[in-house]
């Protein structure tokens, strides 16, 4: 704000100089008042444009102090041009004044844009989630409403259960029995041996529609309710020379992570390293105390996901940036587009659809060997394959990676600018974070002020296939286990960026 205020009075004592300069000028005869008008309209247009510049905030102090002098030169240089006897210079300063009014227009306009973004699209998450839960009965009970429950058997893995029981008895208070096993609660459910159970939204449509472990036609939902629940909220430890951001990108519900990365970055060394892990990756869930695939971890919570790769790396992660995935396809669609290049021909297993798993509602994607123009659901559902390539979950990592660069190379196209807002809000609805704009900022300002060029790594961390229980222990599925060794090494290549080497 101290710039802002000094670049105020700047422009207070040019102004202030320019009316003595037109008195003198014009030898003690009245003010020519459209000279007037005009320099002080270019004026306020270069003061709105200065002061725009400033609040973005990605320019350094002295590109900002080179801008504010040329601005000020071509003020002073209009000013001399408009107020000469000779038309054909007057002409010329009016010409100037209006290239210099609609640039300064243009500018504000753009600026603005961005400004808004940059306010909305950094530290825009919140620090809650909702999880929905349903009171499931069998299919051919008699049970249709709570008041027909009795006792109700949960399982102690179900995501956030001792909150859901809590809030659920302020609804409906009956008996509970609790079970360690998924399997032998639907055994008991399945004999009558209570009246119904628990399950998180999501969950269930697992269990019924992906697993069929619930076959849908069996089972019955008599009620639900939604759960605020509020994450536990680590101190930043960002020291300001390097940080980590955990990067996951969620599936149609929102919060299993299908794409999972950790972007560290040394700020002195300007080096970025990309450590993508699989989806399936069989690891120790943070605060759980049960293996479970890393993609199912984000069931209770981005902060979850972001925390069990911080113990599987060993390192600390600062931020996180949580992508919605459905949101990738008005993206790339407003962007009329991007590349996408393969080294084979295939045929999704997966069919174009959104917020579904059924693949029943739309048609699978062939895709050409080479490179193509592809629209947002063909992207999308490229994203999302992996069966149909021999490395599975490694290959659809690598594709995620690829898509996520042309996508940054296609919105820096030149030909973007007429449609800069449009990409902006589509931008907007892709991703919350906890990353602080002021970060972003300084990053910027440092780039061009050095006119630094990052290097970027890449590496993948591998495993073997197997299978395992997954979904909070309730069903078995493929898995990855984990390759220690390249792990280890994925650690080092970690340490070495953030140590600066």
């Amino acid at each position: 704000m101290k710039i802002l205020e000094k670049i105020n009075n700047v422009f207070k004592n040019i102004i202030q100089k320019i009316n003595n300069y037109q008195t003198k000028i014009l030898n003690g005869r009245k003010i020519n008042k459209p000279v007037v008008t005009i320099t002080l309209i270019n004026i306020i247009f270069t003061i709105l444009l200065t002061v725009s510049i400033c609040k973005l905030n990605l320019i350094p102090l002295k590109y900002l102090i080179l801008i504010v002098v040329i601005l000020i030169i071509m003020n002073i240089a209009i000013l001399l041009l408009i107020s000469r006897k000779k038309s054909w210079m007057k002409y010329i300063g009016y010409g100037l004044t209006v290239i210099l009014i609609v640039m300064s227009s243009i500018g504000i306009y753009y600026i603005s844009k961005t400004n808004h973004f940059l306010n909305k699209a950094f530290n825009n998450a919140t620090n809650t989630y909702t999880n929905t839960y349903y009171i499931v009965t069998l299919s051919n009970d008699k049970y249709k409403e709570l008041s027909n429950i009795k006792i109700l058997g949960y399982y102690k893995n179900i995501p956030a259960i001792d909150e859901a029981l809590q809030k659920f008895d302020e609804i409906y208070k009956v008996g509970k029995e609790d079970y360690n096993e998924f399997t032998e609660l639907l055994k008991d459910l399945n004999a009558k041996k209570f009246d119904a159970t628990i399950i998180e939204a999501s969950l269930y449509e697992v269990l019924t529609k992906e697993s069929n472990v619930m076959p849908e036609k069996d089972y019955k939902i008599i009620y639900q309710f939604d759960l605020k629940i509020e994450e536990e909220v680590e101190e930043i430890k960002d020291d300001g020379n390097n940080f980590s951001i955990y990067i996951g990108g969620t599936d149609f519900t929102e919060k299993n992570n299908d794409f999972n990365m950790v972007v560290t970055i040394n700020v002195k060394t300007h080096k970025i390293l990309l450590t993508s892990i699989p989806r399936d990756y069989y690891v120790t869930v943070n605060g759980k105390g049960m293996k479970d695939i890393l993609g199912y971890a984000g069931y209770s919570g981005i902060q979850t996901s972001r925390k069990t790769v911080e113990d599987l790396f060993q390192t600390n992660i600062d931020y996180f940036v949580k992508i919605n995935t459905d949101s990738l396809v008005g993206l790339v669609d407003t962007l009329g587009g991007i590349e996408y290049c393969s080294d084979v021909s295939f045929t999704t297993t997966h069919a174009m659809v959104r917020g579904t798993y059924d693949d029943t509602k739309g048609q699978k994607l062939y895709v050409e060997k080479g490179c193509r123009n592809y629209n947002g659901i063909q992207i999308l559902t490229i994203s999302r394959e992996r069966l149909a390539f021999s490395g599975g979950d490694n290959q659809r990592q690598k594709n995620c990676q690829n898509i996520m660069v042309s996508i940054f190379k296609k919105m820096l196209r030149p030909e973007n600018l007429t449609n800069y807002t449009n990409i902006l809000n589509a931008v907007s609805n892709l991703y919350t974070t906890n990353i602080p704009r002021e970060l972003v900022s300084e990053l910027a300002k440092d780039t061009i002020d050095n006119g630094a060029s990052w290097s970027i790594e890449q590496q993948t961390v591998t495993g073997s296939g197997n299978r395992g229980y997954v979904h909070m222990g309730t069903v078995q599925d493929y898995i990855t286990i984990p390759n220690q060794e390249s792990i280890n090494q994925a650690i080092a290549n970690i340490n070495k960026i953030k140590a600066g080497k």
